[in-house]
């Protein structure tokens, strides 16, 4: 292949993920994102999935954000994404829950009641404990559940000694 294919491939994919995300990027930007997507997923430029691997990436990072493979815990929270999605099974929600709760190492009777609906509701679907689901589609959950365990894992834990609650007097 030649310079000028791949410069023209890799600013027209530049184009479909500005599209995607619905705002311009920098050079610098797309550069960065060219290189997570090359670290993360074996993305090829030239490749013939290259498109498809764009658009997707763009709408992961339009619905959540900080996708940028940098963020802390992302590795934790790809890994969860990737456990669920090379999974080819399928669960009930209330199924799904209790091995989400194993993988993350949480206590499910710690979760809010709407804390679950919430991890659905970003991947974009509606939670029912009786719903039948694809572990593809379950893996977006996990992604978003395992932030939420990364998050209370890491909250201080407060301390009730006498010392703290006499100071607070």
């Amino acid at each position: 292949m030649s310079n000028k294919e791949y410069v023209a491939k890799y600013r027209k994919l530049k184009r479909v993920y500005e599209r995607e995300l619905g705002k311009e990027i920098a050079d610098i930007t797309w550069y960065r994102t060219v290189s997570i997507l090359k670290q993360h997923f074996s993305f090829n430029v030239l490749g013939s999935d290259a498109q498809k691997i764009v658009e997707t990436f763009a709408g992961f990072k339009r619905r959540y954000g900080s996708f940028t493979g940098r963020g802390e815990g992302f590795s934790e929270r790809w890994e969860a994404f990737k456990h669920f999605y090379e999974m080819d099974a399928q669960y009930h929600g209330e199924e799904f829950m209790k091995l989400l709760a194993d993988y993350l190492k949480i206590n499910l009777d710690h979760v809010p009641r709407s804390t679950p609906y919430y991890w659905f509701e970003k991947a974009e679907l509606s939670f029912s404990a009786e719903n039948i689901y694809h572990c593809k589609d379950l893996a977006l959950v996990a992604f978003v559940a395992a932030k939420w365990a990364i998050n209370k894992r890491s909250q201080p834990i407060k301390s009730a000694t006498i010392e703290v609650l006499t100071l607070a007097l």
